[in-house]
């Protein structure tokens, strides 16, 4: 499935079900981890476009590192000699 399909399919199943989940995980094979990779963006898509989330809340969901976690600063670099 295409990011424009899975796009266009996560429009129709999430305005007849907000509340569905995300594409399970699969990483059995780097082919499948990229279209579970593509799927997420396109489900991530639709539910900005249909306003049940914002892209700061899907940018939360999907940090590692939370977005209220600054302000970041550098307190000493790495010498190399």
């Amino acid at each position: 499935m295409t990011y424009t399909e899975a796009y266009r399919h996560f429009l129709v199943v999430l305005r007849d079900d907000p509340r569905m989940p995300p594409p399970p995980l699969r990483m059995d094979t780097t082919d499948e981890f990229h279209t579970w990779k593509s799927e997420m963006r396109a489900f991530d898509a639709a539910r900005i476009e249909l306003k049940l989330a914002t892209p700061r809340e899907i940018q939360a969901e999907n940090s590692a590192v939370g977005v209220n976690a600054g302000p970041w600063r550098i307190v000493e670099h790495a010498r190399f000699i």
